[in-house]
Order: C-alpha cells, then structure tokens, then sequence
C-alpha cells in the first residue's frame, strides 16, 4: 500500500478542502463587503448631483439617474422624459390592437370579388321581386278582366229577360 492511498492522508485532504471552503465562506460574510459598498454608494451620484430636467434631451446621458442615491421622484420624471422623446416614442408596428380599425380606407374604383358576388345576389333578388309583382299585377288584371267581361255577357244575352218573351215577338 502506498502512503499516498491511506485513509489518514484521505483524510488529511478532505480536511484541507474543508477548512478552505470555511475560510472563504467566513471571509464572505466579513464587513469589509459592506464598507467597500458604502464607499461606492458614497461615490455615486444623488439629487444635487443630477443635470436640471430642462437641459436634458434623447441624446443625453440618463444613466446618473438609475443610481441608488436618486430619489424615485426625480428618476420618474427623469425617464418619463426619456421615453416621451421622439428616440423612444415610435410604434415598432408589431403591436396587433395599435391601430384604429373602425374606420376604413374607401375602395374607389376597386371590385372585390365578394363585393361583386354580393352586388350580383342583390340584382338577382330585386329581379325576383320585380318577376313576382308582375305576374300578381297579371293575375289580377286578368281576374278583373274577366269579371268585366261577365258583367257585360250577362247584360248582352239578356239573361235578366225572360227567353220566352223573345219567342213571342
């Protein structure tokens, strides 16, 4: 067996990887962190520090502003600047409900094809219309016709005489 393969010096390595893991972790955890932090939140900029509102455009630099230091009221003014500047203000046309679909641009001169479908159905209905009070029209003329022509049968033919009295002169 070789000295290196004992289980003391398996041991011995494990301790040494351990007690570096401890180290780390402890040396992580010391304040020394938390100092450098406030040394570089010391160094960022704050309210008095920031550019007036007025001076500021879309080429301007905006990123003073996402500092910690900054109040959330002068970042909001800040940004909402930023955006309603003409860099940011433009609809990138993928946006599906944007547009204003209520109001159409008129065709003109242009026939569809269910425009034109729709146009025939309709002439072809209102022919069927103008068919079915022509021939009504037909039939009650030709009702009224023989009617009259009943009235003046009877009146010619005498029926209202007696035949007899015919006969007799």
């Amino acid at each position: 067996m070789k000295p290196e393969d004992s289980p003391e010096t398996a041991v011995q390595t494990d301790a040494g990887f351990y007690r570096r893991w401890s180290e780390k972790k402890q040396a992580s955890r010391q304040p020394l962190a938390e100092q450098d932090e406030t040394v570089e939140e010391q160094q960022q900029p704050g309210d008095e520090d920031m550019p007036s509102l007025e001076s500021l455009d879309e080429n301007s630099d905006y990123s003073g502003f996402l500092s910690p230091r900054v109040s959330d009221q002068l970042r909001q003014v800040a940004l909402r600047k930023l955006f309603h500047s003409a860099a940011f203000n433009v609809c990138d046309g993928l946006d599906d409900y944007a547009e204003d679909f209520t109001s159409f641009e008129k065709l003109g001169d242009l026939m569809t094809a269910d425009l034109r479908h729709r146009l025939e159905q309709e002439a072809l209905r209102q022919q069927q219309q103008v068919d079915e009070l022509a021939k009504r029209d037909a039939r009650e003329s030709d009702a009224s016709d023989d009617e009259a022509s009943d009235e003046p049968a009877t009146a010619q033919t005498g029926q209202n005489e007696d035949p007899t009295d015919e006969a007799k002169t």
